[in-house]
């Protein structure tokens, strides 16, 4: 096991993750993986060649992480993933996290890709989090069916500072004007379809080929083979040998024309490392070479390997301008080592196995909707608890609700009950409440204002927890105590207890205090909602949540953490009739980040059938659910349940940092196609004009205001022109990890990305870090289109046609 390098962090004496580097120290991979691990500030362990771990070595790690390319760990693909078996064997057995970068990712369907895909397959199966080096790459790992929490697309580091390096090759490009390059340099292990053969056919008269690095691992004869084949064109090619890490960079510098052939590559040290010498490289025309030149303009002079003479061109053309070599002045490239050591830190820890958070004060977050881990936890204090219980002219039933609230395990002294009364004739009586702390609030009657009411009860709450319950509902005695441990431990959640049908007409205090604390006679028992009953099964009690889970959040019984509800801002008054209030609170508690769930313990007996067998004129009943149906779909950003078509609150918000008319319509056009429920913000300087000029009113100039982002499931924010489709996939994509990251921006989860502001502070983490450890993280290379779609050509084909109309 190594110690950090001189300068970069040091690690803890109880590190979290343990990076195990294999193969011979020249290899890329292997100087990557340490220089990865030591800027992490966690301990690396070396191993010349794979092995099982032993428990000395893991030590206290809860995440492994591995570098992996089939060639380090075997001859062939078979036996390099039984090597990477057999090491990773403990790390599993013992319930350690795994993670892995894939390197030299399998691209192509020879037999040998194929059997080298199969390998890397098993490399993924059973890990947490997988990291590539570039979009190409994620690609090709997309194809491999990663299913792991984290899927990081973390680019190679450019070696050296950037702002140097470009200084140091403005002033070699100005010394060395009047030079000459007699060679050409390729740099790394000469290893066969590097692009050797190509270049050397394309070298111009005079112009020889420096191979700057030793043979890989079985191919020492091809430095003479390829020697011989340069001879036999005029030519002479030498082989340097492994050059050492402090010798390199002069090594670079003192190359004449920088290139780097091989078409085949999807992440490449050596280019990093020309351009982090400040050298400016000939690099064949590759979608790997083009992600590389949109990252770092002008960095890269790109060639057509398919057209005869295109190398021998640009060879040419150095030799009469070497500064064509060097990189322009005022080139930005980068990752830097720092970054990409930011980068894997968030990447890491996402692999953490879930844990609760302690906040202090005896108060958690959880990640995902993993209120399991605090299973078995009670507050050290049972917390202070104000019931609200809207009233409408039903005395009788207030009676046994209050007569059941005294009966409660609940301290008393830690009690409170809010009756609000939506604007009943005569003032409720709440004697039944004996010596409970009770509180009358009422406003005037203006129809059916349920939301309204229980926004008036919960402003005059003045416990940490408040519990809402409906005016006809009987709790039992362990109600309150069981509805609010979780909102008391974890100020997250929204729990819902299990609502119960009865027969209680006609029932009085006495008889119901007899039932709930003597075992006296119960009542008629009636059907308790299938639906209901089942989705809560189906859902392990709301352990498994997802964007429509709100269907189970009834207000009946339910009960949060007052601050959660003031985030919130309480139930929409805007329901004026029966219903769906507390379908759309729970929806936009889920995208704020709450933590749902369900407590079967929690049981309260509600007096009557459920509201479908209650109504006995068919008519009335649809009127109703027409109306809920209504205001919902207005209100709820919920595709599944609103179907297509455009709305105020859209379940996706796109928000374009560009504002080129024909870019943001191409784009636009893109996003809004299918049933997509989006809506698109242009948050550009140029906006107003941009959006006045497209005429499309489902476009708007200026950020989206806030009570859109309050209901929407996610943001995605793109700072250039994309053919973005399948966003549906990509939203539900979010809701199992926090943040998708795109090549042209990034899609984050509501759900995510509040509850991460939440607490970052408190917990005294970076939010990238705090969202991946709660909710993980992936990348996609591009959105799977309906369609192959070049979007330079739809582009160009927008600009004729808006050209034309011009005309």
């Amino acid at each position: 096991m190594t110690s950090p390098t001189p300068g970069s962090p040091t690690p803890t004496a109880d590190p979290a993750t343990l990076h195990v580097v294999v193969g011979p120290d020249e290899h890329g991979v292997v100087l990557h993986g340490e220089l990865v691990g030591h800027a992490c500030g966690d301990w690396v362990l070396r191993l010349p060649a794979p092995r099982p771990l032993t428990d000395d070595e893991l030590g206290t790690a809860r995440v492994v992480h591995v570098p992996w390319t089939d060639r380090l760990f075997g001859r062939r693909a078979e036996q390099a993933l039984a090597a990477f078996a057999a090491l990773t064997e403990p790390v599993l057995q013992r319930g350690l996290s795994l993670s892995v970068t894939l390197h030299d990712l399998p691209v192509g369907d020879s037999a040998l890709e194929q059997r080298r895909r199969t390998a890397y397959r098993g490399v993924v199966a059973h890990a947490t989090g997988v990291v590539v080096s570039s979009w190409r790459e994620l690609e090709l790992a997309q194809e491999l069916s990663v299913t792991a929490r984290s899927l990081r697309c973390i680019p190679l580091p450019v070696p050296s500072s950037m702002t140097d390096a470009v200084e140091d090759a403005t002033r070699r490009a100005d010394a060395t004007a009047g030079d000459r390059p007699s060679d050409v340099t390729v740099l790394g292990f000469v290893f066969p379809d590097r692009g050797y053969e190509h270049t050397i056919a394309e070298l111009p008269t005079g112009v020889d080929l420096v191979a700057l690095g030793r043979p890989s691992e079985g191919h020492d004869d091809l430095p003479e083979q390829l020697a011989e084949l340069a001879a036999r064109t005029g030519h002479l090619m030498r082989t340097t040998g492994f050059v050492a890490d402090a010798d390199l960079p002069g090594a670079l510098r003192a190359a004449g024309v920088p290139v780097a052939p091989n078409r085949r590559v999807a992440a490449s040290g050596s280019i990093a490392a020309w351009v982090g010498a400040g050298r400016r490289p000939l690099v064949p025309d590759t979608a790997y070479a083009r992600e590389l030149a949109a990252r770092w303009p002008g960095a890269l002079r790109l060639y057509d390997a398919d057209a005869p003479g295109a190398l021998r061109r640009e060879i040419e053309a150095t030799v009469v301008d070497p500064s064509l070599t060097w990189l322009p002045p005022g080139t930005r490239t980068g990752p830097d080592t720092r970054e990409v050591a930011r980068a894997y830190a968030t990447h890491l820890a996402a692999c953490l196995p879930p844990a609760a958070l302690p906040l202090g004060g005896d108060r958690w977050v959880v990640p995902d909707n993993r209120w399991d881990l605090l299973d078995g936890r009670r507050p050290d204090t049972a917390p202070t608890v104000s019931v609200v219980v809207p009233h409408h002219e039903a005395q009788a039933d207030l009676d046994l609700v209050l007569t059941a609230l005294t009966l409660q395990d609940h301290p008393a002294t830690r009690l409170q009950v809010v009756v609000a009364d939506d604007g009943s004739r005569v003032l409720p009586d709440t004697r039944a409440a004996g010596g409970l702390d009770v509180r009358v609030v009422r406003q005037q009657r203006a129809g059916f204002r349920a939301a309204a009411a229980r926004n008036l009860g919960a402003a005059a709450a003045e416990g940490h927890v408040v519990a809402f319950l409906d005016g006809d509902t009987v709790p039992e005695p362990g109600y309150l105590r069981a509805l609010t441990r979780l909102p008391a431990l974890l100020p997250d959640a929204l729990t819902v207890g299990r609502r119960r049908h009865a027969d209680l007409g006609g029932w009085s205090p006495a008889r119901l205090r007899a039932w709930l604390t003597r075992g006296g006679p119960p009542p008629r028992e009636l059907t308790e909602p299938t639906w209901l009953r089942d989705g809560y099964r189906e859902h392990r009690d709301l352990l498994d949540v997802d964007s429509r889970s709100h269907r189970y959040v009834i207000s009946a019984v339910m009960a949060l953490h007052r601050d959660l509800l003031t985030e919130l801002g309480g139930f929409d008054e805007r329901f004026s009739s029966y219903g769906g209030e507390d379908w759309q609170l729970a929806h936009r508690a889920y995208a704020a980040g709450a933590v749902l769930a369900h407590v079967p313990a929690a049981v309260a007996w509600h007096d009557g059938p459920e509201w479908g067998e209650r109504v006995s004129d068919p008519a009335a009943a649809r009127e109703v659910k027409n109306l809920e149906t209504l205001a919902l779909a207005a209100l709820l950003p919920d595709p599944k349940a609103r179907g297509g078509g455009q709305w105020d609150r859209p379940a996706l918000v796109v928000v374009l940092g560009f504002a080129d008319p024909v870019e943001v319509l191409a784009t636009s056009r893109a996003a809004l196609s299918g049933d997509t429920d989006a809506g698109i913000w242009v948050d550009h300087p140029d906006a107003a004009g941009t959006v006045a000029l497209l005429g499309d009113r489902r476009v708007t100039a200026g950020v989206p205001p806030p009570d859109v982002l309050a209901g929407a499931l996610a943001v995605l924010y793109l700072d250039a022109p994309a053919r973005v489709t399948g966003l549906s996939e990509l939203v539900e994509l979010t809701a199992a990890h926090g943040v998708v990251g795109l090549p042209t921006g990034r899609l984050e989860s509501s759900r995510s990305t509040r509850r991460t502001r939440r607490w970052a502070a408190r917990l005294g983490q970076d939010e990238p870090v705090l969202s991946a450890r709660l909710f993980g993280a992936v990348d996609r290379a591009a959105p799977r289109p309906s369609r192959p779609v070049d979007l330079a050509h739809e582009l160009a084909a927008l600009r004729r046609g808006a050209g034309s109309m011009r005309r």
